[in-house]
């Protein structure tokens, strides 16, 4: 997957991660769009291993089940 991020005080001008030379598998750091969704949290000051909200049947939901924030944006 390419994403193309730009704004909000993120650094820019950079590539993060590398694919095969076919680009077809990750050949170092893969991530996933979780990963993405936590480094947009993190810069909106939001928690996401922290934040949750309750469901229909009253038991907490969280917004991001896993992701690691992308340190380099």
């Amino acid at each position: 997957m390419s994403l193309i991020v730009s704004g909000g005080g993120l650094r820019m001008g950079q590539v993060i991660g590398s694919t095969n030379s076919r680009g077809e598998h990750p050949k170092d750091r893969p991530m996933t769009p979780n990963d993405l969704w936590a480094t947009m949290f993190r810069h909106l000051n939001i928690d996401p291993h922290q934040t949750s909200f309750i469901d229909h049947s009253g038991r907490p939901m969280p917004i991001l089940p896993y992701g690691d924030v992308i340190a380099e944006l």
